[in-house]
C-alpha cells in the first residue's frame, strides 16, 4: 500500500481534498498533512486539476509547464476517495 492511500482527515474535518472546499478543523488553508501524491492543485495559481476548475493565466492549463504533476495525482486522488464515496 502506498502512503498515500491510507491518508485519513483529521477527525471533525471537512475540507474536501478534491475540490478544496468544505469548513476545516483548523486554522491552515490547505492541509498540512496532505501527502504530495493527492494534491491536484497548480503549484504556481492554485487551478484544480481534479475539478478543471479556477483561473489560471495560461491559456491552456493542461499544456501548462506546471500542469505534469498534479495530473498524475488525479487518479491517486479518485482511487483514495472510490472507498470513501461508498460508505
Amino acid at each position: 500500500m502506498e502512503k498515500w492511500e491510507g491518508f485519513a482527515k483529521c477527525p471533525g474535518c471537512g475540507f474536501d481534498i478534491r475540490t478544496g472546499e468544505g469548513e476545516r478543523s483548523c486554522a491552515w488553508g490547505d492541509c498540512p498533512y496532505l501527502p504530495e501524491e493527492l494534491d491536484v492543485f497548480c503549484a504556481y495559481c492554485r487551478f484544480n486539476f481534479f475539478t478543471m476548475e479556477g483561473n489560471p493565466p495560461c491559456e491552456d492549463p493542461l499544456s501548462c509547464e506546471h500542469a505534469a504533476e498534479p495530473l498524475e495525482h488525479v487518479e491517486n486522488v479518485r482511487r483514495w476517495a472510490a472507498p470513501r464515496s461508498s460508505a
